[in-house]
């Protein structure tokens, strides 16, 4: 006679409320939930966007969305710290704003060293700390930031662009003699350009250093044994 016995772990995890720290990246003119259950009982990709937004907000490119454009007023002379987020859980996209540099810093919540860019290459779901130096003086002018997808595959994609508003505060010593300033747009890369996403992301380097060195473990006390199973279900005929 033998005698079996087991022990169970009960985990008990509680709702835990979060707070909303970003806005939807795409718009779809239907039910999310639709257009989730109609990508899951085809197995194939959800249907494409009709829009990508920034903060929520589609911008002025899009039909009758001009009213809802995100505007990020900057003061002269100042470094910002923008964190990226692409939210547009389906396609990988280029971020730039016109005439400015960025700096990267920092990707999925780890430092690497620091390169200047003019476009930002940007993954879904991936995170990005920018620095944005501005101008010295007043520039007399408004910029875009826009961002639009990197894709090479054969699937369709959302093909437009999103864009929100970069200005700068009017100093209180420079008097406008006109309301209306020039806009100017930046160059993003093609859609299909690998060249330039390779690029980008071979500058993606640790920042360890003699100033920041990466000191890791150099003597082994554990061994680990890691197994996977996958379930496999024989094929008919």
């Amino acid at each position: 006679m033998s005698s079996v016995s087991s022990s169970i772990v009960m985990i008990i995890v509680f709702r835990f409320h979060l707070v909303n720290l970003y806005n939807e990246g795409e718009w779809f003119n239907a039910d999310p939930e639709v257009v989730i259950a109609q990508a899951l009982q085809t197995g194939g990709g959800p249907n494409v966007s009709d829009a990508y937004t920034i903060n929520g907000l589609p911008g002025p490119l899009y039909n009758c969305s001009a009213k809802d454009t995100f505007k990020l007023r900057v003061k002269t002379g100042k470094t910002y710290l923008l964190r990226l987020i692409n939210a547009a859980l389906n396609d990988e996209l280029f971020f730039s704003i016109a005439d400015h540099t960025l700096t990267v810093v920092d990707v999925d919540a780890i430092y690497v060293k620091p390169f200047e860019t003019n476009t930002v290459l940007i993954a879904p779901g991936q995170t990005t700390n920018l620095l944005l130096k501005t101008k010295p003086h007043y520039p007399n002018a408004t910029f875009f930031m826009s961002a639009r997808p990197y894709a090479t595959g054969q699937g369709t994609f959302d093909n437009s662009t999103v864009s929100g508003i970069l200005e700068y505060q009017v100093p209180p010593n420079i008097l406008l003699h006109s309301t209306k300033i020039p806009l100017i747009k930046p160059t993003l890369p093609a859609l299909n350009d690998t060249s330039f996403a390779t690029k980008f992301t071979n500058k993606l380097r640790s920042l360890a250093s003699p100033q920041f060195p990466a000191n890791v473990p150099q003597n082994v006390d554990r061994h680990f044994f890691f197994t996977d199973q996958k379930p496999s279900r024989p094929e008919t005929t």
